[in-house]
């Protein structure tokens, strides 16, 4: 209820983590060739699932307020979607969040058009700043919106435990389809999980966690203003895990790997992001969730180093 989701245990689908959860709403819902609507740039295992699928995905551009909601109604009438794919809080990669408006604006097209919204809340409880904004799901009367989250980038990657909120046939099917697919999610993992919320320690975690979070997201954002060069662009996230940047046109995410490398310094490329890679050559995603602020600010440094070596090489 923490996003203001309205629902019942009878509702709720118990998954082997949200990845589990995405392939089983992707499999019951499309058929190779339908079009899937994503937030371009979005999560790349998705996109790696849907081209496993043979979906046709079609990337919505995005900004700092979240996917550009006015773009949808043309693509709704010329290309007939059966999905939009979006994670509206701290977006996976950027770490933009839908605003409040383009949440009701999303929801009005999916009604008109009668297409579902997977709505992927991988990290919604990790605000740092700002105010929270209602799940999507929350603002639907129509039950259009499936719902996502997961408890392992809460909790632990190997705790594999999420879970879909949905209702009527869909869920059904959602049920029927867990079932002859892995018969259940750990039982163990369930009850040891349910034994850590109902005690409050969950709770509790999660206010330590978003201190220590927005301690490494504040040391991040320092060290790229301190030690990167002028050019590059980021939007300062108000929660999750990631930070996404934008290097100069003429620098290239992927031709800066290897120097990177030689640095000791890691990064996702941003290509791996996009509908259409070759979108992404300009950008890359740093997460700032596992590393100490000293390490951070070493990691970035290293980072400017690189960049600084890459501008050098393209002049020569």
């Amino acid at each position: 209820a923490s996003q203001g989701i309205q629902t019942h245990p009878d509702h709720i689908l118990v998954t082997s983590g949200s990845q589990q959860a995405l392939a089983l709403v992707s499999q019951i819902l499309l058929e190779p060739g339908d079009v899937v609507l994503v937030e371009n740039p979005t999560y790349n295992l998705a996109l790696d699932l849907f081209r496993a699928l043979e979906l046709k995905i079609v990337g919505v551009p995005i900004d700092e307020h979240g996917m550009q909601v006015e773009l949808l109604e043309p693509l709704l009438q010329q290309l007939h979607p059966r999905l939009i794919y979006t994670i509206p809080n701290f977006q996976n990669p950027s770490g933009a969040s839908m605003s409040g408006t383009r949440r009701r604006q999303l929801i009005a097209l999916a009604d008109r058009y009668n297409i579902p919204i997977l709505e992927d809340d991988f990290a919604g409880d990790l605000r740092y700043d700002g105010r929270a904004q209602p799940a999507i799901k929350a603002l639907d009367p129509g039950g259009r919106v499936i719902y996502t989250g997961t408890f392992s980038k809460m909790l632990m990657p190997g705790l594999r435990v999420g879970f879909l909120v949905t209702e009527g046939p869909v869920l059904r099917r959602l049920v029927e389809f867990k079932r002859v697919t892995d018969l259940t999610t750990s039982t163990l993992m369930q009850r040891t999980l349910d034994v850590y919320v109902t005690v409050g320690r969950y709770q509790a975690h999660l206010r330590r966690s978003g201190r220590l979070y927005r301690q490494r997201r504040d040391a991040m954002l320092a060290a790229i203003r301190r030690y990167l060069p002028s050019g590059i662009h980021t939007d300062p996230p108000q929660g999750g895990l990631f930070i996404w940047l934008r290097l100069p046109e003429n620098l290239s995410a992927l031709g800066l790997l290897p120097l990177t490398a030689e640095e000791g310094v890691e990064y996702a490329p941003g290509a791996r992001f996009f509908a259409n890679p070759t979108d992404g050559e300009s950008f890359l995603r740093l997460n700032f969730a596992t590393q100490t602020p000293e390490d951070i600010e070493t990691g970035i440094r290293r980072l400017g180093i690189a960049i600084e070596r890459l501008i050098l090489k393209n002049r020569g």
